[in-house]
């Protein structure tokens, strides 16, 4: 995500998607933006996010045996690569041949694009984190499985009620 990303900023319009989606005239907010025009960037995003919070939360929690750290994390890996070979099945770094394309659509040009969609992304990894975290409790072992979903569920609330909320704002403002 973050190689395609600094394609985006840098309009390296060699990459088909930057071709397509980027262009020099946007601002650089917007060139970010771009990155999740198509469907390999929000996947990559993900993949991203999904990495962070594997690395943030390998440690076992509060009452998590290290049988069912393990398997969690086995778990938000085995889907963060099943989530890699999607994206990469879609060839995000596929070559173009120069050309330019379309460019981002005007209704993603919004300051609110270049936040909600990484919020939903990171809800929705949140929410993976949680199920995972509760398949490997509900299989190896149940103490404090409770007290883990609540230190994950929290912010998976908070991040997914701030992305709805901005999603919701953006299609009131550009939609109407």
């Amino acid at each position: 995500f973050i190689l395609l990303s600094l394609m985006f900023l840098v309009d390296y319009d060699l990459n088909k998607l930057v071709g397509n989606y980027g262009g020099p005239q946007l601002p650089l907010r917007y060139r970010f933006a771009a990155t999740w025009a198509a469907r390999e960037g929000p996947i990559l995003l993900w993949v991203a996010w999904m990495a962070l919070l594997a690395t943030i939360w390998n440690k076992p929690f509060k009452n998590e045996s290290n049988e069912s750290t393990t398997m969690r994390l086995r778990l938000m890996n085995g889907f963060s690569l099943t989530l890699l070979l999607i994206s990469w099945s879609m060839k995000p770094f596929e070559l173009g041949d120069g050309s330019r394309g379309a460019g981002l659509n005007n209704l993603l040009q919004t300051d609110l694009m270049v936040i909600h969609p990484p919020l939903i992304f990171l809800a929705y990894s949140f929410c993976i984190t949680l199920a995972m975290t509760a398949i490997a409790g509900l299989l190896t072992d149940t103490k404090g499985l409770k007290h883990r979903l609540v230190t994950i569920a929290r912010p998976a609330f908070f991040f997914a009620t701030l992305g709805i909320g901005l999603g919701g704002l953006w299609a009131y403002l550009i939609l109407d």
